[in-house]
């Protein structure tokens, strides 16, 4: 007991246990949806490159599989690959216990870790898959623990830290390449305003260092498109499904593939355009399907604005969905994220009138979280977006609670 006393931490290995005991009971070594992808990216890499020949192009960023690349030249089999993802979330539990310690008791700090920790969701879907969502989790985690140490004490190791995983999140997902832009924004306001200014600058400073990190990938991507800066060619594809203005489709995102597509009741709404773009090259064709869901938003917004409502229930519910039936798997989802969906609300407004007793870190978190989940939202949004965000949504979560529970608490850190 004086070992766990010392080492509060010891008390999360049972969640440990738990992820490896889910993950010898559900990984497999079946390659099916997206992960094929990432090996192939990873297999490109190790030789020597990085786009795929194909639709596929440079569908996602790089950050996933430079990770699997050593592995994959080390020749693991495929469950020891998907085993690895054990290790970024339990490493991003005890990174989210360690930020909440800032500010909470170890016994809450402990409650905290352990409701994030068996948001099952995640936990189900991160560790049986080869995916990127448990690395992302990781580095989401990472940068929240960052931000607190470095808004505490200065200190260039930190900054470095911090920007490395910041570039790296980007590089994963690059949605967050807009995210990044967008916090920015709130940062300069809130210096505009004159509200933390010097430990606003620092954010600032970790944003524009994780963007120089993207820089070798980004002149890479400008060698083979042309344009700069250049992330990925699959944005064209999210926005023009979210575009649709056809009734009875709900803008989720469709698998357009030869007789898979023909089976597919948008087949005939989609096909003749679909058939207009097919021989363009990815970058072609991904601006063209741009061009056309701008038209599409812009002569029927209405119909944009069903759908991109539609997206955000998506992004929490999985529905609703065109020309589907629902699934269980609903039941399974609509009960953790009901309750995080309110929470958010519920925080959101919390934080007017209780805005002066916030921790920058605090105000940071949320405002990273929500400009992301508005971002997912006219993308393709499917439960497992909501993953990157959870570190910065329960923080944020927990602290309001924290200070509705403690009414003259707030301010501990800036």
């Amino acid at each position: 007991m004086t070992l766990f006393k010392r080492l509060p931490v010891l008390y999360l290995l049972p969640l440990l246990l738990l992820y490896i005991v889910v993950a010898l009971l559900t990984i497999d070594t079946e390659l099916g949806g997206d992960q094929a992808r990432y090996l192939m990216y990873a297999q490109n890499i190790i030789d020597g490159g990085y786009a795929i020949d194909g639709p596929l192009f440079l569908w996602n960023g790089p950050g996933y599989p430079i990770i699997l690349a050593p592995f994959v030249w080390l020749g693991m089999p495929l469950a020891a690959l998907k085993f690895i993802n054990v290790f970024f979330l339990f490493s991003g539990i005890v990174l989210f216990y360690r930020t909440c310690l800032r500010f909470l008791s170890v016994r809450h700090a402990l409650w905290g870790a352990y409701l994030l920790g068996l948001y099952y969701p995640q936990v189900s879907f991160s560790l049986r898959y080869l995916l990127s969502e448990g690395f992302a989790f990781f580095l989401a985690s990472t940068i929240l623990f960052l931000f607190c140490e470095i808004l505490n004490r200065f200190s260039i190791k930190k900054l470095i830290l911090a920007s490395l995983a910041l570039g790296f999140l980007i590089l994963t997902k690059v949605i967050f390449a807009y995210v990044v832009l967008g916090f920015i924004c709130v940062l300069l306001v809130l210096i505009a305003f004159r509200t933390f200014k010097a430990k606003c600058y620092r954010l600032i400073l970790i944003c524009l260092l994780a963007n120089a990190v993207t820089l070798p990938y980004l002149t890479y991507t400008y060698s083979l498109t042309g344009e700069f800066p250049y992330y990925a060619n699959s944005g064209g594809q999210c926005l023009y499904w979210l575009s649709t203005p056809y009734e009875g489709e709900q803008g989720e995102w469709v698998l357009v593939r030869g007789r898979e597509f023909e089976k597919k009741p948008q087949f005939e709404n989609h096909n003749e355009f679909f058939n207009s773009i097919e021989t363009l090259e990815p970058v072609e064709k991904d601006k063209y399907l741009k061009e056309k869901a701008f038209e599409n938003i812009l002569s029927y917004p209405k119909k944009f604005l069903k759908n991109y409502i539609s997206n955000v229930s998506r992004l929490f519910l999985d529905i609703p969905n065109s020309y589907t039936y629902q699934e269980f798997s609903f039941i399974l989802l609509a009960v953790p994220n009901s309750f995080l969906f309110v929470f958010i609300c519920l925080s959101t407004v919390m934080m007017i009138p209780l805005r002066k007793r916030l921790p920058l870190v605090v105000t940071a978190s949320a405002a990273f979280a929500i400009i992301y989940l508005l971002g997912s939202s006219l993308l393709c949004a499917y439960s497992r977006m909501l993953f990157p965000a959870l570190p910065f949504l329960f923080f944020w979560i927990f602290y309001m609670i924290y200070l509705w529970k403690n009414p003259e608490a707030g301010i501990t850190m800036d």
